[in-house]
């Protein structure tokens, strides 16, 4: 391959120029382009500046090899001119008048560019010229562009040789001009030295004055007739360059002319087989056209018969997976069903059995507490019995020894009658009374005695208050705040007992109960360390700055103790919680140091319980049913978990519940000092998807990983700013609103169901957004991948790029998703 040779487009290559096919790239698409049967590897190469030599050549090359373009001829450079029939044009002479003689030039015959093309189809028909008249033809176009192509740079060449000897002759005219100027400054100066130099050395008088005049008058002949030469010689040479401008343009105008001429004769003959050639392109593309116009019909039969053979096949493939998806779902189904049965029937179970065994206990303990009841009863009968016996024994002999002091007086009333009998008789009733005056005689009415001073005792001692200042400064002392009791009192029924009311702890803020039963310890009430057995407190306001004492464990001194201590409705005044009130039960170490701490509901559906660990606490938490105070109307089923608590965070590490019909499990940490946070990670398991993302999602069971984080200044708040990424997999489940199949088929628009047998993905979501990427779906020969995307208002975008691939038949599409997540619609865009 060399500069001149020359290339045509094959019936392949006019396809591909005309965009009828597009396998080629763009820069060998422009390159086909440009490759019309006239234009040389020269030619081509001026028009694609960027690409150099080898670039094209190789580019050409590659189109050769594929088939669309053919070589028409190539000529060697410094070779002989091909063979036209006709001489070659005759070259320009070397002189300055020289011309060129275009006239011999034969008109050119049509290109070989859309002889090239109809090749094929002329070969077929056996109407075309033969293969040796074209390229006689082709090779006579090409000598006479490549004549014009020579004498265009010939004139090119002339006109640049005349202006160099134009610009040769400007500069020597300017250097003769120059020369001309300093020969007339010379013989000036010259004359000028000459006159004075006569003027110094002359003699006096009128010889030396004609001396000068003569000079002066030989200088200025000469002077004038150097201009006089001098005029001449530039009128000559302006008279020369005239004509010779009056050459060259003459000669301009005729090469002019002639290209002109030339170049509208080669350019009428070039339209002339254009327009032939294009004739012949219609009449070939009409007819390729009917022909393909009949392919095509018999192309679409055929294809319409396969496609519904394929379509009779693919439906059937389907049903059949569609009914073996419905048998593993309903199975599947079925089984969930059983286990959540089981499950179900177990815990009931449990439950039952948990509550026929609390119901035993508490039937043992109500039957232990009538039968002391019962004890109580028959001891107080026994002894009220015994105290009466007692009172009216003594009360009979109080009775008789007054009848017997009257018999006494009478008898001394009636004057000393019979002295010794009756001094006997008197010894004798003395005797009988101190007979009667036994020792257990004495203890029953020092019984009596008791029990009515204790009777007394009863009714008076509530109602005579004690000092409490003792108690105050103990309290004080042991919790390191300051105390107020408003009122104690001593209550001896049921059982002996202090009752404190009203009592006041602290400074502001202050913790507030309003009754107070304390159970002393016998010895310790006039001792200066009180001791108690029991406290139990009621309706009491606990603010949140006394809930770091729960995790300290030691009261501050030992001026009080206490074993066990209760509280009824208890009140954490915690406003952004709103707690319910709380039932608190603790128990103390005999050294005084807090054993642990039980808060629970009054329906006993929520308990914590705390141990104190020094400056931190381990929790225990359980709930049937745990409410979530982050702004959410959510509560957690079955809620157990285990941590440590300090005095600015709740950090939880094991963490399980029931949550939309599966299992919740995972870690948080709470904290509060600045503001209010939670974050942590959960895991869920065998999870309802139709309960989560309602309606478009009908059925399937989740299961998922994922971390979570919230922050916010009140606890309501917490889900208005939470963040949550993870993935998921949701097994045997259903799509609504939408039957894929049916869409790629071009059947449907919408509506129907799409069961699938796995969908996963990930999904990042916040109060703003909730974005599911990387969806993957396989429903038997049916996948698809893409992602969707929800905003606030719950409105639905993205894509599905879907893809059925089975024996017969592969089709894939691509689904634009929309509508609401109420509502979602699925429309096919390719």
């Amino acid at each position: 391959m060399n500069r001149r040779t020359v290339f045509s487009k094959t019936g392949k290559g006019l396809m591909e120029a005309t965009g009828k096919s597009s396998d080629l790239s763009l820069d060998l698409r422009d390159i086909l382009k440009e490759v019309d049967g006239n234009a040389s590897v020269s030619a081509l190469l001026k028009k694609f500046e960027n690409m150099s030599g080898r670039e094209l050549a190789q580019a050409l090359r590659n189109l050769e090899r594929e088939g669309y373009v053919r070589e028409l001829i190539a000529q060697e450079d410094a070779g002989p001119p091909a063979a036209t029939g006709r001489p070659s044009a005759p070259r320009a002479s070397g002189g300055a008048g020289g011309d060129l003689d275009f006239t011999d030039f034969t008109p050119a015959k049509p290109s070989g560019k859309t002889s090239e093309d109809a090749r094929p189809q002329a070969q077929e028909r056996g109407a075309g010229p033969s293969a040796e008249a074209k390229a006689k033809v082709e090779a006579q176009a090409r000598a006479q562009a490549e004549a014009l192509d020579q004498a265009r740079r010939e004139a090119e060449e002339r006109q640049r040789r005349e202006a160099e000897e134009k610009a040769r002759r400007e500069a020597e005219a300017r250097a003769r001009i120059d020369a001309e100027q300093a020969a007339k400054r010379d013989a000036e100066g010259r004359a000028r030295s000459e006159a004075d130099e006569k003027t110094r050395w002359g003699g006096e008088g009128a010889g030396s004055r004609d001396a000068e005049e003569h000079a002066s008058r030989e200088v200025e002949e000469r002077v004038r007739r150097e201009a006089e030469e001098r005029a001449r010689r530039d009128m000559e040479e302006r008279v020369r360059r005239e004509a010779e401008e009056r050459v060259r343009r003459e000669e301009a105008e005729r090469t002019a002319r002639i290209e002109a001429e030339t170049r509208a004769k080669v350019e009428a003959e070039m339209r002339a087989r254009r327009d032939f050639e294009e004739r012949t392109r219609r009449e070939e593309e009409e007819r390729s056209g009917r022909e393909a116009e009949l392919r095509r019909l018999a192309g679409e039969e055929a294809r319409k018969r396969r496609d519904a053979e394929e379509s009779e096949a693919l439906m059937r493939s389907l049903r059949e997976e569609e009914e073996k998806a419905q048998k593993e779902a309903e199975r599947g189904e079925r089984e969930e069903k059983e286990r959540r049965e089981r499950e179900e029937r177990a815990r009931r179970e449990s439950e039952e059995e948990a509550r026929r065994k609390d119901e035993e206990k508490r039937d043992e303990g109500r039957k232990d507490e009538e039968k002391r009841d019962e004890e109580k009863e028959n001891r107080t009968r026994e002894e009220e019995k015994t105290q009466a016996d007692s009172e009216a024994k003594e009360a009979a002999q109080v009775r008789k020894a007054a009848r017997a002091k009257e018999r006494a007086g009478e008898q001394a009333a009636r004057g000393k009658q019979e002295p010794a009998r009756a001094s006997g008789a008197a010894a004798q009733s003395a005797r009988k009374a101190w007979a009667k005056r036994k020792p257990g005689n004495f203890v029953r009415q020092l019984a009596v005695m008791l029990l009515v001073v204790l009777a007394i005792s009863v009714a008076v001692i509530p109602f005579v208050p004690l000092e409490s200042g003792p108690y105050e400064k103990a309290a004080q002392v042991w919790l390191g705040e300051p105390v107020k009791i408003g009122t104690l009192n001593l209550t001896l029924l049921p059982m002996p007992h202090l009752k404190f009311e009203k009592v006041v702890i602290g400074k502001e803020p202050q913790m507030r109960v309003a009754t107070i039963r304390a159970t002393p310890k016998i010895g310790s009430v006039l001792a200066d360390k009180k001791a108690f057995k029991r406290l139990e407190l009621e309706n009491v306001i606990f603010p949140r700055e006394y809930l770091p004492a729960l995790l300290l464990g030691k009261g501050k001194g030992e001026s009080l103790g206490v074993e066990h201590l209760t509280a009824k409705g208890l009140k954490v005044d915690i406003p952004e919680l709103n707690l319910p009130p709380l039932e608190l039960e603790a128990t103390f170490s005999p050294d005084g140091a807090l054993k642990s701490v039980t808060l629970a509901n009054a329906e006993r559906t929520l308990s914590v319980k705390l141990q104190p660990q020094g400056g931190r606490a381990a929790i225990e938490i359980s709930s049937d049913k745990f409410p979530l105070a982050i702004g959410a109307d959510l509560a957690l089923g079955e809620f157990t978990a285990k941590g440590t608590v300090t005095r600015s965070e709740l950090s939880l590490k094991e963490v399980e519940a029931r949550a939309f019909g599966g299992r919740m499990l995972g870690g948080a940490r709470l904290r509060w000092l600045d503001g209010w946070s939670l974050e942590g990670e959960l895991a869920v398991r065998q999870m309802d998807a139709a309960r989560i993302a309602a309606p478009l999602v009908a059925a399937g069971m989740l299961q998922g990983r994922g971390t979570y984080s919230m922050k916010a200044p009140l606890p309501e708040r917490l889900l208005m700013n939470a963040r949550l990424d993870g993935n998921f997999t949701v097994q045997k489940g259903s799509i609504n609103n939408v039957d894929m199949t049916r869409l790629l088929q071009g059947s449907g628009s919408g509506g129907g169901t799409t069961p699938f047998s796995e969908m996963s993905g990930s999904v990042s979501a916040d109060p703003n957004r909730v974005l599911v990427r990387q969806i993957r779906l396989v429903a038997g020969l049916l996948k698809g991948v893409g992602q969707v995307e929800m905003d606030a208002q719950k409105n639905l975008s993205g894509r599905l790029q879907i893809e059925l691939r089975a024996q017969t038949v592969q089709a894939r599409a691509t689904l634009a998703v929309a509508g609401t997540l109420k509502n979602p619609q699925f429309r096919r865009t390719n």
